[in-house]
């Protein structure tokens, strides 16, 4: 949230051209950004962080519809509409279901805009741990 306020300054939205992996470092793999479509299922993803899928391949053109459900993506992607409506960052957290087993996740979508009113892409960010008997 820190970084997209910077991003943003005096304006509504950050551009999605001034996103630097650079900048973010060390989360980039824990990072996706969506150019959202209409239909919003028709978004494709310009990136995806490796630690979203947890070792699926991303296709040439992956798009929104093309998100496995067993995958720390789908959890970040799953409230998109609701935070295309609101217009604002939302973060969220719970508990999923992965490839490898029980998640406990936290995530975050940015809104950004290429002319700075627009929301055209979104940035989103995700992070977990799988669930052991030793959570209880």
């Amino acid at each position: 949230m820190a970084y997209w306020d910077d991003l943003r300054g005096d304006r509504e939205y950050p551009p999605p051209g001034e996103v630097d992996p650079n900048v973010i470092g060390d989360d980039w793999p824990n990072c996706a950004m969506l150019e959202i479509a209409d239909p919003l299922a028709d978004s494709r993803f310009h990136h995806v962080g490796a630690e979203l899928l947890h070792g699926k391949q991303v296709p040439d053109e992956f798009r929104l519809r093309d998100c496995p459900q067993d995958t720390l993506l789908h959890y970040l992607t799953d409230y998109l509409s609701r935070t295309l409506d609101k217009g604002v960052p939302m973060s969220l957290g719970g508990e999923g279901k992965v490839v490898s087993g029980d998640l406990l996740y936290r995530s975050i979508l940015l809104p950004l805009s290429s002319d700075g009113t627009q929301i055209d892409y979104v940035l989103g960010a995700a992070n977990g741990r799988l669930v052991t008997g030793d959570d209880s």
